[in-house]
């Protein structure tokens, strides 16, 4: 997965003393924080969390809980806050949170509760303390401030100690427990926002469900198949090692590597793959001179494109071109 990180949020969470940098040093992801996004795996994006809760302070949590230093750089928060109503807010944020991680926020309603709870993606896998801190107080913000005063839910639980500094911001005494859960009334849900507005969620819902239907298209992609994706873009510029493809998806040559194995193909397999077709669209067209055609694929000599060449059809190119001939 890929999570967009703009330049303006690198800069407060330096403001407030964070380090994306040495969280994904000790994490073990590749930063690309230059291309203002962070690849992840899912087991890679746990791990960011499991880092950023040994490091992360009450105040931080705080800071990066608060609605107004988020909304901007956070498309999701936005139309959240854009909704009629609490309810529908937080119905949107259940949607579209998948565009922001693989932490998702689960919705029960009652006649007259709504239960809200976390979980991370991998349902075996616990939430460390500072992610339920931080989504919890996050919609207790948001709430707050789409309503315009302090909205007083009926319980909160949280399997961690909140601490004085920050049980202060949830005006009711935080229960322990086993789950993370906040309950509200229904009737306090359906209070109007203050910051309402359709023509934000006119304007930003449809590119929200775009990007939505983009990610759910990917996650049916094998990695083999986004490997061969992004070989069609690199090879025709001549940089496309196993390298230059970890590069680009931000990861090590050992995941690129391990991810293939699972799948049970090789990265020279997909790129000789690639490669032939390549050719053979090229021959298609016949536009391009077979020089032409051999630097396009990859080859800086034309006699090695012959050999692979041969190696792919059982034929030369000018056998190949000849039959192609006669059958049209």
């Amino acid at each position: 997965m890929k999570l967009t990180v703009p330049k303006q949020f690198q800069d407060f969470l330096k403001s407030i003393g964070m380090s994306i940098e040495n969280i994904l040093e000790k994490a073990g992801i590749p930063n690309i924080l230059w291309k203002e996004e962070i690849q992840f795996s899912t087991e890679e994006y746990y791990l960011f969390l499991k880092e950023i809760d040994e490091v992360i302070t009450d105040e931080q949590i705080l800071a990066i809980s608060n609605i107004d230093n988020l909304n901007v750089f956070i498309p999701s928060f936005f139309t959240a806050l854009s909704s009629k109503n609490g309810l529908e807010g937080i119905k949107r944020l259940a949607k579209y949170k998948k565009l922001i991680g693989p932490v998702f926020l689960e919705i029960k309603e009652f006649e007259e509760i709504v239960q809200v709870q976390y979980f991370f993606e991998q349902r075996e896998k616990e939430l460390p303390r500072f992610a339920v801190l931080n989504e919890q107080l996050l919609l207790m913000n948001l709430l707050n401030k789409g309503i315009g005063k302090g909205i007083m839910p009926i319980s909160v639980t949280s399997p961690f100690e909140y601490g004085k500094f920050l049980s202060k911001e949830m005006n009711i005494t935080v229960n322990k427990g086993v789950q993370n859960e906040i309950i509200f009334s229904m009737k306090d849900l359906k209070k109007p926002f203050l910051t309402a507005n359709n023509i934000m969620v006119e304007y930003l819902e449809p590119q929200l469900k775009q990007k939505l239907a983009e990610k759910e298209s990917e996650s049916l992609e094998t990695f083999a198949d986004r490997v061969q994706k992004k070989l069609f873009q690199l090879i025709p510029g001549g940089q496309f090692s196993l390298e230059n493809v970890a590069e680009e998806f931000g990861i090590s040559t050992r995941t690129v590597q391990r991810n293939l194995a699972v799948e049970n193909i090789k990265f020279n397999q997909i790129v000789k793959n690639v490669q032939k077709i390549m050719t053979l669209n090229y021959l298609e067209s016949k536009e391009l001179s077979i020089d032409e055609i051999s630097y396009l694929v990859g080859y800086t000599e034309t006699s090695s494109f012959y050999r692979a060449f041969k190696g792919w059809t059982g034929k030369t190119v000018s056998q190949y071109q000849k039959e192609k001939s006669e059958q049209n």
